[in-house]
């Protein structure tokens, strides 16, 4: 390659970098929303801010706002608040003041704010009203509370703990609210009726409509005796099913005596929550067969029917009957002996 082609060729790289570094270097302007962010001292929280976005006006090089444009964490309004300033639970701040970390950036530093606006109320202008509260910690008792079923006593271990509440919202709330709920949920009355289990503390003071807080611990173990109520429930008529290895009913099938039941009546006695919970649905009655059941051919065989789908501590109130059946071969049209 000749001198004079390498020179067109470095003069020409040396163009294009000049005009796109001189295209990068012009001024531009631009114009966003922003979110607002406001950053306050330890113990104390947002509880209101408006606006929650502002309109931000800017010039600058293009580089630069290329830059700031493709960093979403930087497209903020950042509002910082120190102690001194926090003499009520209102603040109005000014929302230019929030662009400060546009400046602390050495690759934004040529990027100047000209104008930021705000909406709120119906007026124009450039505030941030800020609504804030100061959180307490403060000693709450645990008050445990049992669902599905009827609990004779209840603690909680340990009996007391920390809360982190909003100072305001606390002082509002009634003295008899002042508890941190601890839900023990009971599926099963064991036959002892004593539940001991650990459960996480609803985030509420008081209930579901409380006051927000969190506790430590956030977890507590709860102990609860039961009552002993029982209930008696007629589940209605079912029929008798029939449960046996596949190779079995290949090989067999199942008859029954002529005058033996087909259906049987249950009734059941148990624990209230469990037996209003038992529905016919979740019951089934077997009659199971296994392999070491033979055909005997000089008398029926007993069948002991098995009831599936009862709770624990949920019992029948009277046995089963005895289903008399016997095994014929498949195939075989000679009926059992009587």
């Amino acid at each position: 390659m000749s001198e004079t082609v390498k020179t067109i060729l470095a003069v020409t790289v040396l163009t294009a970098a000049i005009w796109i570094w001189a295209d990068l270097e012009q001024g531009d302007k631009g114009e966003e929303a922003v979110p607002v962010r406001v950053e306050l001292p330890p113990d104390y929280i947002v509880r209101g801010l408006t606006p929650e976005q502002v309109t931000v006006a800017f010039t600058g090089p293009r580089r630069e706002i290329q830059v700031l444009r493709a960093s979403p964490e930087l497209m903020q309004c950042r509002l910082s608040v120190a102690e001194p300033q926090l003499k009520g639970t209102r603040l109005v701040l000014h929302a230019r003041d929030g662009f400060q970390h546009w400046a602390q950036r050495p690759d934004l530093r040529r990027i100047f704010v000209t104008d930021v606006r705000s909406e709120h109320d119906g007026i124009v202008d450039s505030d941030v009203v800020v609504r804030l509260d100061r959180q307490v910690r403060v000693k709450v008792r645990v008050e445990p509370r049992v669902t599905g079923a009827v609990a004779a006593a209840a603690t909680a271990q340990p009996p007391e703990v920390q809360a982190t509440v909003a100072e305001s919202e606390f002082k509002a709330l009634p003295e008899a609210r002042r508890v941190a709920i601890a839900p023990l949920a009971v599926s099963s009355v064991p036959e002892n009726l004593q539940v001991q289990r650990e459960v996480p503390l609803e985030r509420r003071l008081g209930g579901p409509d409380g006051v927000e807080a969190t506790f430590e611990p956030p977890i507590v173990k709860v102990t609860a005796r039961l009552e002993s109520t029982l209930l008696t429930k007629p589940l209605g008529r079912f029929p008798i099913l029939l449960s046996a290895p596949p190779e079995m009913l290949n090989r067999y099938r199942v008859v029954f005596q002529p005058e033996a039941e087909r259906y049987v009546e249950l009734q059941v006695q148990g624990p209230g929550p469990d037996v209003e919970r038992l529905s016919p649905q979740d019951v089934r009655v077997e009659l199971v067969l296994t392999a070491d059941d033979k055909p005997d051919p000089a008398s029926w065989l007993p069948g002991k029917l098995v009831v599936t789908g009862l709770p624990p501590g949920v019992k029948l109130t009277k046995p089963l009957p005895t289903i008399n059946f016997n095994l014929e071969k498949q195939n075989s049209e000679k009926p059992p002996p009587p």
